[in-house]
């Protein structure tokens, strides 16, 4: 079974970071839900300025991918970190306290919204090489799949955790519960003993539009990472309009209630969590590059599921299990994907890498939901949801056309070649 061959501990400071993403992870997912209802009822806002709030927030990706991950490559990571960490708490914080004062005010969101999605984004470009920077190669796959474990785990709890903190304390203050994440996370990345080699020194009269150049050309220009992020890109794409209707479909259509709902999404992300925990032995049994083709057809036609069930709890559970199949294969290949990109990266351009195929893989999900809304419109809600959702075999045909499908071995970069294989 894949939980049997224990291995050592991965180590203290990767326990730490692990630690503290989770932590912090879990309080964005309660400001996810308690920030809107802030403007809602106590801010009394319109469905456009809750959804501008939305905006605000997922703005920064577009914005600041770029230059962050050429400064992060400019300087040791971990302060970057802390100070991000600390950023974020100080904005969510001012949240109870306007609150409290009565100064709070539909600006002060969308600034904090601004504020904490931009540091997020330094945040991310820093925090995504730490795995193999901590455990080397060897042991990468094993890191990445804890942390993906980690972040299903505060996607499960996190929702009902917010729910819940939101009836007892009110939406402002269990804003607050998020700023306190923010705290505990940067107090665990102080803790660290891992210090960072300093970074590898920039030829005079570099400039940071040059940097970022190089980290577009790197992702461009890579037989792998191309495809990797063009498949990313479109299944972005594609599961952004999905997830615009699914909800409508299933309460509209099946008549679900939205307690049943909820807990189908819910039993799904156990999937995922499950999925994390099982990636270093599928990857070991399987190949990296199989376990990346094959997790990424395995999902596609599990997205179907929704709009050919019939109504009642049979179709209900049969969701549930289709979509708790979905996550964890989908998590073994994202694990899979994320550790194939750190391995043939340069080490001095992990930064300019991790933001750049965010900013590609996740600059225009925006257009997603406008592109099935403009499909429902046409076709209707059901024939829309399962264009969409077969669509998803896309991003698995992509993969399959390119090197990846013939690779035996992960075409490590030359300054990882020398660690244990």
């Amino acid at each position: 079974m894949w939980w049997r061959g224990k291995r050592e501990k991965l180590g203290r400071d990767f326990g730490l970071v692990w630690g503290g993403q989770l932590v912090d992870q879990f309080g964005s997912q309660v400001s996810r839900l308690a920030l809107p209802l802030v403007a809602i009822v106590t801010l009394h806002a319109s469905d456009f300025e809750v959804a501008a709030l939305g905006a605000a927030g997922a703005l920064p990706v577009l914005l600041v991918s770029l230059p962050a991950g050429a400064v992060v490559d400019r300087v040791r990571r971990r302060p970057v970190m802390i100070w991000c960490a600390a950023g974020c708490a100080l904005a969510m914080g001012s949240v109870p306290l306007a609150n409290a004062l009565w100064h709070l005010t539909l600006a002060q969101l969308y600034a904090v919204a601004l504020v904490v999605g931009s540091l997020t984004v330094v945040f991310d470009a820093a925090a995504g090489s730490l795995p193999l920077l901590l455990v080397g190669r060897e042991r990468l796959v094993e890191a990445t799949g804890r942390m993906n474990t980690g972040r299903g785990l505060a996607e499960m709890a996190g929702p009902s955790a917010g729910g819940f903190l939101v009836g007892a304390l009110g939406a402002a203050r269990a804003v607050s519960v998020d700023a306190a994440s923010y705290v505990l996370s940067a107090g665990m990345l102080a803790l660290m003993r891992f210090r960072e080699p300093a970074p590898k020194p920039r030829a005079a009269g570099t400039r940071l539009r040059h940097e970022i150049r190089e980290g577009l050309r790197l992702v461009l220009r890579h037989p792998l990472l191309r495809v990797m992020v063009l498949a990313d890109a479109v299944t972005t794409f594609l599961l952004a309009g999905v997830s615009a209707f699914w909800l409508l479909y299933v309460i509209r259509e099946l008549h679900w209630s939205v307690r049943a709902a909820g807990l189908v999404y819910g039993l799904s992300l156990i999937g995922g969590v499950l999925g994390g925990m099982a990636a270093r032995r599928v990857v070991e049994r399987v190949g990296m590059s199989r376990t990346m083709v094959l997790g990424t057809l395995l999902s596609a036609p599990l997205e179907t599921v929704t709009p050919l069930v019939g109504r009642g709890p049979a179709g209900q559970w049969t969701v549930a299990l289709a979509f708790t199949a979905l996550t964890a294969t989908g998590m073994v290949a994202v694990t899979a994907t994320g550790s194939v990109r750190q391995l043939v990266c340069p080490p001095d351009m992990l930064g300019r890498m991790t933001a750049t195929t965010r900013f590609l893989a996740q600059g225009l999900r925006f257009l997603g939901p406008l592109a099935a809304g403009a499909l429902a419109t046409w076709a209707g809600l059901r024939p829309a949801l399962l264009v969409l959702a077969g669509a998803t075999l896309l991003p698995g045909l992509i993969l399959l056309a390119s090197p990846i499908r013939s690779m035996r071995e992960v075409p490590v970069h030359e300054a990882y070649a020398a660690g244990p294989a």
